[in-house]
């Protein structure tokens, strides 16, 4: 057990030199439900696979960025001591026809909601102020209510500390067996502590970072509960690029990570399992730049389990699982509509599309974050196990960015047992506005 947590110890302080699409100091990050960011050039191109990733800001603001008011103000005045006044919001309709005994579906309609106050600490560090609003169409008033307390502190210009709300969910880019998307609408809001990181080594040499702690649920002496909290590390390390131009060509790297939960505490007066349970991933990406915004991508992740508590509960005390996919993403043909009051052309804003394709193949695999999907235990069914599992899975996505504040997201994933000879799928349509 103490090799373990020595292993896991030294495994994070890793994961701090690290750093997980971070951009310092440089261009607003688009304000997008999709999937596809592109940056200055193939040096810059980052891919996510996951609609309505909510990515962490830029230290940058548009007081900054935008005319010559913003560069004679930043001039005169500095960032020092100023404040920023926005809001995230977003609605959702997400339903997930889930008929497969591994997990229940669920339809669900609503919003998420979070108006904030930003205060600019000099250039290297800022608080964040606000309150998270969440609300489900069919239950009355606000569903969830949090405040909104940030932190953060740049003691490298390449490293970030964040505490108190996270960057989270979506953010950290896990792959979906061992972080499940759908959190995103059930279990939106982090707490505790993270950092961020991006270092570049030498020419295409780079390592990024995204590492957390996500503190759960509080436990008092004596109190008739258990503590519990995720610890995550999601990094990606840039072996070797070739470049045509700035637009055509191809990036090869390795993307690992590790998500563990722990649930117990010293203090608990419940009589029931003290568990911690370890998921890890490894593999290789390969990245195909084209021509006209467009890409393709290869992933081969690999994923692991272990059950390291003292007496173990879950069905299995360690699996694994593969995961190929192929995927690639390319923009539609943007479109004008001529206004009928004064028949000037009425821009309808940008299109993207990406589609993906996958197969799984898992033994005895268990991720406590992950979705249910992959696994070889049911969600509902305490007694349901399938040891072997196979899957194959797809996913659309199509975006409209109406405005670098307001976009249109639709995504369908679509996965098939084929051992239960079955389909699975879920579709969500998204509305998102960000100042």
């Amino acid at each position: 057990m103490k090799k373990c947590l020595i292993g896991l110890l030294l495994f994070i302080l890793s994961g701090v030199c690290m750093g997980q699409e971070l951009r310092v100091s440089t261009a607003l990050p688009p304000d997008s439900l999709f999937v596809i960011r592109y940056y200055d050039g193939l040096h810059q191109v980052q891919r996510e696979l996951e609609l309505l990733t909510d990515p962490a800001d830029n230290w940058s603001d548009a007081l900054e960025q935008e005319g010559a008011y913003a560069k004679t103000w930043q001039r005169h005045y500095g960032r020092q001591n100023s404040w920023l006044i926005g809001v995230d919001a977003a609605t959702f309709l997400r339903d997930a026809e889930f008929s497969l005994p591994y997990t229940r579906g669920y339809t669900a309609t609503g919003f998420f909601v979070t108006p904030y106050a930003k205060h600019l600490i000099g250039r290297d560090a800022q608080m964040t102020l606000g309150v998270h609003l969440a609300g489900v169409a069919g239950a009355d008033g606000v569903r969830q209510w949090k405040p909104l307390v940030r932190l953060e502190y740049m003691p490298h210009r390449n490293v970030r500390i964040v505490m108190g709300s996270l960057y989270g969910t979506l953010t950290h880019k896990l792959f979906e067996p061992m972080l499940d998307k759908e959190r995103y609408i059930y279990d939106h809001y982090e707490e505790g502590m993270q950092i961020l990181a991006q270092l570049p080594i030498v020419g295409w040499l780079g390592l990024t970072t995204d590492t957390w702690l996500h503190w759960e649920e509080l436990l008092e002496p004596w109190q008739m509960t258990q503590e519990r909290f995720t610890l995550g590390s999601s990094n990606e390390l840039l072996l070797w690029g070739w470049a045509r131009n700035t637009q055509q060509g191809v990036m090869l790297s390795l993307p690992f990570s590790f998500l563990g939960t722990h649930r117990g505490g010293q203090f608990s007066a419940l009589d029931t399992c003290i568990e911690s349970l370890f998921n890890e991933n490894i593999g290789l990406r390969v990245n195909v730049s084209l021509e006209r915004n467009s890409a393709l991508a290869f992933d081969v992740p690999v994923f692991l389990y272990q059950d390291i508590s003292p007496r173990k509960c879950q069905k299995y005390d360690n699996g694994w699982g593969v995961w190929p996919q192929v995927s690639c993403d390319f923009p539609l043909p943007s479109y004008y509509s001529i206004d009928s009051m004064d028949n000037t052309p009425h821009w309808r804003g940008s299109w993207k599309m990406l589609l993906q394709a996958g197969y799984w193949y898992g033994y005895q695999f268990i991720a406590p974050r992950g979705s249910y999907l992959f696994q070889s235990v049911s969600w509902h069914k305490k007694d349901f196990v399938a040891p072997e599992r196979e899957m194959v899975t797809a996913k659309i996505g199509v975006e409209n960015n109406y405005t670098s504040k307001f976009a249109l997201g639709l995504d369908a994933d679509f996965y098939y047992d084929l051992h239960e000879k079955a389909l699975d799928l879920a579709f969500g349509v998204y509305l998102r506005y960000r100042l």
